[in-house]
């Protein structure tokens, strides 16, 4: 697995922003007000949808080749965005996610009632059942 990618990324000039698109990876598009910042939205959105694929099991597509790429617009612009991904594998690791648990009624009310915190109290409980003491 690689840390560091490139991909094309092709860039749109509206009158008010830019927006932008990548033609290796379908639907994941993003706009900003300038092409500053839009580059740095992209490599954001890059660095998620990688490390998405990554964890669905799904092959990277290879970046196009620029004469590949049908631009639309005579001002719209091909830039290609570099990424470092493990940031982004250490966010999705760490993303929230949500679990639903049963308790008896009696249960919880003397939990809330001594000002637990029930998400905290579960993630303390499963890492001792795993043996894990601490997770990066």
């Amino acid at each position: 697995m690689k840390n560091h990618y490139v991909y094309p990324v092709v860039f749109e000039q509206a009158e008010n922003n830019v927006s932008f698109y990548f033609p290796d990876f379908p639907g994941t598009a993003g706009s900003d007000k300038n092409i500053v910042k839009g580059i740095d939205r992209a490599r954001d959105l890059l660095g998620h949808e990688i490390a998405r694929y990554e964890r669905q099991g799904k092959e990277l597509p290879t970046p196009s080749d620029p004469k590949d790429i049908e631009l639309y617009d005579s001002t719209d612009r091909i830039v290609f965005i570099d990424v470092w991904v493990p940031p982004y594998r250490d966010a999705e690791a760490n993303k929230a996610v949500k679990k639903t648990v049963t308790l008896p009624k009696w249960l919880n009310d003397a939990g809330d009632a001594a000002g637990l915190n029930f998400s905290q109290l579960l993630q303390t409980a499963v890492k001792q059942a795993l043996g894990i003491q601490d997770h990066r």
